[in-house]
């Protein structure tokens, strides 16, 4: 159950205050104790949350911010510093600044699991995973970009621990040392006539001592397309082609049997191209779509597309629909 109790007090001049205690219990189990060889898996974890904050909005002319601040006073202990602050230059340009400090719980599958499976069972307990984060972004009227910080210690993930490659163990395992994530995106529409030409670029870089995040470092996604009305203006037409491309990496791989992702730094993907081309109409109140997508793969030579290790990315399909708006 959850309950929140608060107190909220508004200032035209100040801003709005709001205090709040928050109260969480809940019951995670599956029923039964299970012996292992060595230890012992409890058939339950119950937890009783206990948090008090505060939280600060302010807003006048161009600018627009606000703070949440909350602590722990449970016997569990976490925390909470958000922030966040906006300034409007103009109606064509404003810039932002996003700042973030978490003391986060460990999630129940990190702690406690129990399967059939021999390997798959565990108890754990984890330190709390420490978040620091900071954003600046800017929208302008030339280019919209953003630019992340991270900072991750104590960082939770799985781990494979196969011994043989036909058989696949995986368990949570806790990185103690520093983790650093740095981030640049930028996005921009071109447009001319009835084209246009919208791109998204993505650079992102770790430094870490041993390859624990692993993320492509370049990821760019393209549309060139083409609008227009017809017969005076009851037909509406949009046509273009989509590019995806991310540069080969090691991702993480898929685990059936959790249903999670896990730390893998045997098996590449990544480094090819992903063609999509649409139509997109609509006639009073009817819309149509018709997508093909990945269509590019039909003239590959080689099939090394992958959506994960060992688990191929889509071929090449079409899809179509239909939306009537009986009323309007």
């Amino acid at each position: 159950g959850y309950n929140e109790l608060g107190i909220q007090y508004e200032n035209k001049t100040l801003g709005k205050f709001n205090f709040f205690v928050d109260d969480l219990n809940y019951n995670y189990y599956y029923g039964k104790v299970i012996l292992t060889s060595t230890v012992a898996i409890p058939s339950r974890i119950k937890q009783h949350l206990t948090s008090i904050g505060g939280q600060y909005d302010y807003s006048k002319d161009k600018i627009k911010g606000n703070i949440l601040v909350s602590k722990a006073i449970s016997s569990q202990t976490f925390s909470t510093i958000e922030a966040n602050l906006k300034y409007q230059i103009n109606p064509k340009n404003q810039v932002s600044f996003e700042y973030q400090n978490l003391s986060k719980l460990p999630d129940n599958n990190y702690i406690l699991h129990q399967s059939s499976y021999a390997t798959y069972n565990w108890f754990n307990n984890f330190k709390n995973e420490k978040i620091n984060s900071a954003t600046i972004s800017a929208k302008t009227q030339w280019i919209d970009a953003q630019v992340q910080l991270s900072s991750l210690k104590d960082y939770l993930y799985f781990k494979d621990n196969s011994v043989y490659d036909s058989i696949q163990s995986v368990a949570p395992a806790q990185y103690d040392k520093t983790i650093n994530y740095i981030s640049f995106k930028a996005n921009k529409e071109i447009k001319y006539w009835k084209l246009a030409l919208d791109n998204t670029i993505l650079y992102q870089k770790t430094t870490q001592d041993d390859p624990i995040l692993n993320v492509p470092e370049i990821v760019t996604r393209n549309t060139l397309y083409f609008s227009n009305y017809f017969y005076k203006k009851a037909l509406y037409l949009q046509a273009g082609v989509t590019f995806n491309y991310f540069t080969s990496y090691y991702a993480n791989a898929y685990n059936p049997v959790l249903s999670e992702f896990f730390v893998q730094n045997s098996k590449k993907i990544g480094d090819f191209s992903n063609f999509d081309f649409f139509i997109n109409g609509r006639i009073r109140q009817t819309r149509i779509f018709v997508k093909a997508e990945h269509f590019n793969s039909a003239f590959a030579s080689k099939n090394n597309f992958y959506a994960a290790p060992d688990y191929p990315y889509r071929d090449f399909i079409v899809r179509f629909g239909l939306v009537w708006n009986f009323f309007q």
